[in-house]
């Protein structure tokens, strides 16, 4: 757990709010002025964007639509000249959606690329790295936002300041007190020359990271690479099959055909489960997912 996860769990009532950010108190108080938070020696944002949510319009080009998400983060004015912006998209399906063509662009200049639908951990572990005052902007939709408005609020109160993008805007089912926009209405406005850095996050292990297998690619080929290989696939199944309670222990269940080694894998699965629940192995089972017996593409990152 980080040590900013771990402060808000253990808060009590009694807590002092401003014992997590007391040496940059003087600082973080927006009521004191723009002029100090101008003066401060490198303003810094992250910006977790959840593509599959909210996708690049049809259209526009995606540099653009990066840049887009940058001048709102300028717009702001919590992050202005010299300032620095990480930004991460985040799919559960990158290679569909953008696709590769945007991967590789969207790599180019220092997005940083993430496999899967989580990003509460992420928050926490850029909060370790960067004391408030901070900016974090979520673009995401209105139901993922929600389930996170109680850790925001608690990211508010120890001074971080939060934006949000969502599509069709609806401030009242969003009721949360910050900067807001219109996902679509971000690409409404003339495009504007930015004055802050991109930089790659600090925080992740890697630019290329598969949340589903905890896979930490070197590069983006290799990145790629185990999107499209059966390990992932078995991978997305597995997270599938066990947020909906799938029995695997019935073959009529499971996804044959696809190809012979994932036969395999699930196979594998099926009979351990199958022994599990039968009772015919005695002792401990091991875990549930099939060990790999066969070699596959760059195994060594998982």
């Amino acid at each position: 757990m980080s040590a900013v996860a771990k402060k808000m769990k253990d808060r009590r009532p009694n807590f002092d709010r401003n014992a997590a950010f007391h040496q940059g108190e003087a600082n973080i108080c927006e009521s004191r002025g723009m002029n100090q938070i101008e003066n401060m020696a490198t303003q810094k944002a992250i910006v977790l964007w959840n593509i599959s949510s909210c996708p690049i319009p049809d259209g526009h080009d995606p540099l653009m639509v990066v840049q887009r998400i940058q001048a709102a983060v300028e717009k702001s004015g919590y992050v202005r000249r010299n300032g620095e912006i990480s930004i991460t998209a985040i799919g559960d399906k990158l290679t569909e959606v953008p696709g590769e063509d945007v991967m590789r662009r969207l790599s180019s200049i220092g997005i940083a690329l993430k496999n899967g639908d989580e990003y509460q951990m992420d928050l926490y572990n850029w909060a370790d790295e960067n004391a408030p005052p901070g900016t974090m902007m979520l673009i995401d939709g209105h139901e993922q936002l929600g389930w996170l408005a109680e850790t925001l609020s608690e990211f508010e109160d120890m001074g971080f300041r939060i934006l949000l993008a969502y599509p069709h805007r609806d401030p009242a089912a969003t009721p949360f007190p910050c900067k807001q926009w219109d996902w679509a209405a971000l690409f409404s406005d003339e495009q504007e020359t930015t004055t802050t850095s991109l930089v790659v996050n600090s925080s992740v292990k890697s630019p290329w990271f598969c949340e589903v297998c905890f896979v930490a690619a070197p590069n983006l080929e290799d990145f790629t690479t185990h999107l499209k290989s059966v390990k992932h696939a078995y991978g997305e199944w597995d997270r599938h099959a066990s947020k909906n309670n799938v029995d695997r222990t019935d073959p009529a269940n499971l996804p044959f055909g696809l190809s012979n080694e994932l036969d395999l894998l699930l196979n594998q699965d099926m009979v351990r489960r199958q022994m599990l629940t039968s009772g015919r192995r005695r002792g401990p089972l091991g875990p549930l997912r099939p060990r790999l017996t066969f070699n596959l593409t760059h195994s060594k990152a998982s």
